[in-house]
């Protein structure tokens, strides 16, 4: 072993109880997986079809829409 390598704090500490090695391999799992930071590194892309704001908009130029022919 380096000298890196002891110098270094350890991961996990047993402070109080008798815990099983199951129960340290299980405790190290769960912490592993939710510090892993799983998911996109690249931002999505911003979809802004069908928000429910866009219906309260009003629709210029629709169907049943008035059109003013005499200014």
């Amino acid at each position: 072993m380096s000298e890196d390598s002891k110098s270094e704090r350890p991961f996990l500490t047993v402070v109080g109880g008798n815990p099983t090695d199951e129960d340290l391999a299980v405790l190290v799992t769960v912490l592993a997986g939710a510090g892993s930071g799983g998911g996109d590194s690249e931002p999505s892309t911003r979809n802004d079809w069908g928000r429910p704001i866009d219906r309260l908009r009003p629709q210029w130029g629709g169907p049943g829409s008035f059109t003013n022919l005499r200014y």
